[in-house]
């Protein structure tokens, strides 16, 4: 992988320009990018190197979506590269102006250093999906299953004291859904909960806003499971 497509992701950019401790870096990898296609082009060739001054290097970042200061910032830091050997300075004796190339070892420390910041990355995110999984199991579930039995009345459920049946359930709403009787049927109405009412088929769950109501009928509120009991008359 060269190392414009090392840098494509979001997250890795991201890093690189937010963490002063990547300035360094951040530096190297442009240097590096500009000797490969498609900058490799706008190079001024030196010593039989394809070397890029400051104002190069900077639209080259642009492009890069890096971050880039574009004098004295630059040179102090494509100095403190050049002395750990990751970069070579060319001065023009005739106009004093500067050109940098990367060498071999920079290069390959800029892959290198990349490798390792996606892995980073990778590992920040997993450990975020793992935290996410722990809460959810350390949380107290609610009642799995309650089986309620229709009368003549109507039926009120929801988190909210004074309906019917009354759920400490974080997921559903205060008055979540009613069951009541019209003209012979059992209906079940849902009350515009926040997260839906939805029944449970076979291998399936089908959200439901008001729907006639049969024996052993199961809806999911929330996390919590209600299956519905209607007696024959």
């Amino acid at each position: 992988m060269s190392i414009v497509d090392s840098i494509s992701e979001a997250s890795v950019r991201k890093s690189l320009n937010s963490d002063p401790s990547y300035e360094r870096l951040r530096y190297l990898v442009v240097l590096a990018a500009a000797s490969e296609p498609p900058f490799e082009i706008a190079a001024l060739p030196v010593q039989g190197h394809p070397a890029f001054n400051i104002n190069q290097l900077s639209r080259i970042a642009k492009q890069l979506g890096l971050d880039f200061e574009r004098y004295h910032g630059a040179e102090r830091v494509l100095g403190q590269l050049e002395k750990s050997g990751f970069a070579k300075k060319v001065t023009n004796l005739e106009t004093g102006f500067h050109t940098y190339y990367s060498t071999n070892a920079g290069k390959s420390q800029a892959m290198l250093n990349l490798d390792r910041l996606r892995k980073v990355q990778e590992f920040e995110s997993q450990v975020k999906t793992m935290q996410m999984t722990i809460r959810k199991q350390l949380t107290k579930p609610p009642p799995t299953v309650f089986e309620i039995t229709l009368s003549g009345n109507e039926f009120t459920i929801g988190t909210e004291e004074g309906n019917d049946l009354t759920v400490h359930d974080p997921y559903m709403s205060r008055r979540h859904a009613r069951v009541f009787s019209e003209s012979g049927t059992w209906i079940f109405e849902d009350q515009g909960s926040r997260n839906g009412s939805w029944k449970m088929e076979l291998n399936n769950l089908l959200r439901v806003t008001r729907a006639p109501l049969a024996d052993c009928d199961m809806y999911q509120l929330g996390s919590t499971i209600v299956r519905f009991r209607v007696l024959k008359t």
